[in-house]
């Protein structure tokens, strides 16, 4: 039986996979992320099976992904190549995660007035929809 596989030249230097090859693994969030942030929420002697951890590292993987999607969608729709926090806040709020989007827009504020290299004189404001509400 014969395969269809690419013919490699001895020459060939760009052995590296596809652009659209990923390993499982690194589209996850590393499983050590995961764990520090259990034990500081969990009380001290709370037990973590490794099936818990796995599914909580596909669920965090996944929100992230799905939040970063919809934040790169508004920065196209801005004619914006990177994804800025406020990008983010946006997205989220046209997610519906309303509950987030306030208390994430206070510490980004405050974390670029703690840290001169940040631009620390922008102020990120809530999303046009969260500020009408908020009135």
């Amino acid at each position: 039986m014969r395969h269809n596989l690419p013919a490699i030249n001895v020459g060939d230097q760009n052995l590296a996979p596809p652009q659209d090859y990923r390993r499982k693994a690194d589209l996850y969030m590393p499983m050590t992320y995961i764990v520090r942030v259990l034990r500081r929420v969990l009380p001290p002697h709370a037990k973590i099976s490794d099936d818990a951890k796995k599914t909580i590292q596909e669920c965090v993987s996944k929100f992230i992904f799905f939040v970063t999607s919809e934040a790169n969608e508004t920065a196209h729709r801005e004619y914006k190549t990177p994804i800025y926090p406020e990008d983010v806040t946006a997205g989220m709020a046209s997610l519906e995660f309303n509950d987030y989007v306030e208390p994430l827009t206070v510490f980004l504020n405050k974390y670029r007035a703690e840290d001169p290299k940040r631009t620390a004189s922008v102020q990120v404001q809530l999303p046009m929809a969260m500020r009408s509400a908020a009135q």
